[in-house]
């Protein structure tokens, strides 16, 4: 049997279509199945990761996913995103949260330029729901924040720099005040500066997504390297050691981690 080894695979380079009415798709990550033997269709615990496109003016359909918990990071332009009825401004750098059943729409009527943002999927079960409702009823809720809202912190790994973003509801102790994920594990921004890496670490527990955000550097997974940049998003299946490093890039290597 071959052993898991890592996928990287830059948004470019994947065949577009046209999805929730204006958005250009970039399909980058799909889920596992077992007669689909593309190397991206690898993902285990998600059930999307993909980088979408939507021209300035224009709005995404109205919609809700009944089973499934789902968040956009929002690469570039401005624009809105309703929630159940309430608009919330968003720009590079934000995270809009939705959880089961909740309605959203991203509305660009007032972007002139096209929106560039991520959006990452991942089925949510009944059990899940359950299990992460506490003794006073809490479910999760919608969120809405930047990453400059949160606070860097450093020594969690290795010279990386970390801004936790959103984590799951049923932690015992929160580190954040955004518990809300019910499937997810949790949702980070990182950066590292040339000359530093992150640790060598393995999760035996969870897959785990890198999305470059800016910069360059490499990946070392298993016995591979990989160079990475801008654009790039790299699949790192459970149990594979891995390290992120900034070898020569002047600036961050900047990048998010979905877990």
């Amino acid at each position: 049997m071959n052993s898991p080894r890592a996928v990287v695979r830059n948004w470019r380079d994947s065949e577009s279509y046209l999805g929730h009415d204006n958005a250009v798709v970039w399909p980058i990550l799909q889920q596992k199945k077992a007669d689909d033997p593309s190397l991206f269709s690898c993902l285990t615990h998600a059930s999307g990761f993909a980088g979408h496109s939507l021209q300035g003016g224009k709005s995404t359909n109205l919609h809700a996913h009944e089973q499934a918990e789902q968040y956009y990071y929002i690469l570039s332009g401005v624009a809105e995103v309703l929630i159940e009825g309430e608009r919330h401004p968003v720009r590079e750098g934000s995270v809009a949260y939705f959880p089961p059943g909740v309605s959203h729409q991203l509305i660009g009527e007032n972007n002139p330029d096209w929106m560039q943002y991520l959006i990452i999927t991942c089925p949510v079960s009944d059990g899940n729901e359950r299990g992460n409702e506490r003794g006073n009823e809490r479910r999760s809720q919608p969120r809405v924040l930047n990453w400059r809202d949160a606070t860097p912190e450093m020594g969690r790994h290795g010279k990386a720099v970390t801004w936790q973003l959103l984590e799951r509801l049923a932690k015992e102790e929160p580190e954040t005040d955004q518990p809300c994920l019910l499937a997810f594990w949790y949702l980070a921004r990182q950066a590292v500066g040339k000359g530093h890496a992150s640790d060598y670490h393995q999760h035996d527990d969870k897959e785990q997504v890198y999305y470059i955000l800016e910069g360059e550097g490499t990946v070392v997974a298993g016995f591979d390297a990989h160079h990475v940049q801008e654009g790039d998003t790299v699949y790192l299946p459970m149990g594979v050691p891995h390290v992120i490093l900034n070898d020569g890039h002047a600036g961050w290597l900047s990048y998010l981690v979905v877990s």
